[in-house]
């Protein structure tokens, strides 16, 4: 057969994605269409080609010896494809306007973005951060386009969220305010709780997750934003948490962090990418690039 006349590119890349994922549903989300649909699409490219390219099974899709002998041409193929088109995007002009945290900008972020200018230096990225954490509401009202969130309250059928990074919080104060309060590296629930305690205002929820945790409501001077909450606590003013990853990257010989010996550790934060599910073509090529510098592609 001819493939170039009798195969449509939908199902050669149906073929590619299931290969390198090893499953339908994984392949499925790979490509942001729904299982039947490409199990459609791999039984298609079967019939018209003659062969049988998988075996599926409860734990994914086993590909078969023609389909391990036919892969190698497909991805090279592929791969052409994709020089193309990073290619042709770097040529798309715009603006994409994320919504998210100084710090997340900042810090999480900061190389990523750098990286993305760099490749697509005539698409504008424009940082904008919502002091509620609305992020959702700005989505809807078409005031950014992405949002990067630590703290998302709701989720419907118009946003597409997923999961970028878990990140473990760690609870901290100053050498002066420790040695102040006679605190160790370690200290009781009891000790703890007696400090004052320095917690974003925003959103609310998130210190109520907490005062679940501990049983009880906490003695909280209440900062405005992840910023002044670090800010205050380097000022010896109290106890605060914040990413473990963030602390070590202050390299400060100030930093104290606490463990709680008698209670289990705080929950990790989760930080999420949030779009409208029909995204425009810039968004599209955003947060296809987002997943790819997270590895989840």
């Amino acid at each position: 057969m001819d493939i170039l006349k009798n195969v449509n590119l939908n199902l050669l890349k149906s073929f590619w994605a299931v290969y390198k994922t090893g499953g339908i549903n994984k392949a499925a989300n790979l490509l942001e269409i729904t299982p039947p649909t490409l199990s459609h699409n791999i039984k298609q490219l079967e019939r018209q080609i003659g062969k049988k390219l998988f075996i599926t099974h409860k734990k994914g899709a086993t590909p078969t010896d023609d389909a391990t002998a036919l892969f190698p041409l497909i991805e090279s193929a592929f791969d052409n494809l994709l020089k193309c088109n990073e290619q042709l995007n770097a040529q798309q002009s715009g603006k994409i306007v994320i919504g998210t945290s100084t710090i997340q900008a900042s810090f999480f972020l900061a190389k990523f973005l750098s990286n993305f200018q760099s490749k697509y230096p005539h698409i504008k990225l424009e940082i904008v951060h919502h002091p509620k954490h609305d992020y959702l509401g700005e989505l809807d009202n078409n005031r950014i386009d992405v949002a990067i969130m630590t703290f998302p309250e709701r989720a419907d059928e118009q946003h597409a969220i997923f999961e970028l990074r878990k990140l473990d919080m760690t609870f901290f104060a100053t050498a002066q305010f420790a040695g102040a309060h006679n605190l160790k590296s370690e200290l009781t629930f009891a000790q703890f709780v007696s400090l004052p305690f320095i917690m974003i205002a925003d959103p609310k929820h998130y210190q109520a997750e907490l005062e679940n945790l501990f049983g009880q409501k906490l003695k909280t001077i209440e900062a405005a934003g992840a910023h002044q909450a670090y800010y205050r606590a380097m000022d010896s003013q109290g106890v605060s948490l914040m990413f473990e990853e963030f602390l070590d990257a202050q390299k400060s010989e100030r930093i104290v962090k606490l463990k709680i010996k008698d209670m289990p550790p705080p929950p990790p934060v989760i930080i999420k990418c949030a779009h409208h599910k029909k995204p425009s073509a810039l968004v599209a090529l955003f947060v296809k690039e987002l997943k790819a510098w997270y590895h989840l592609l």
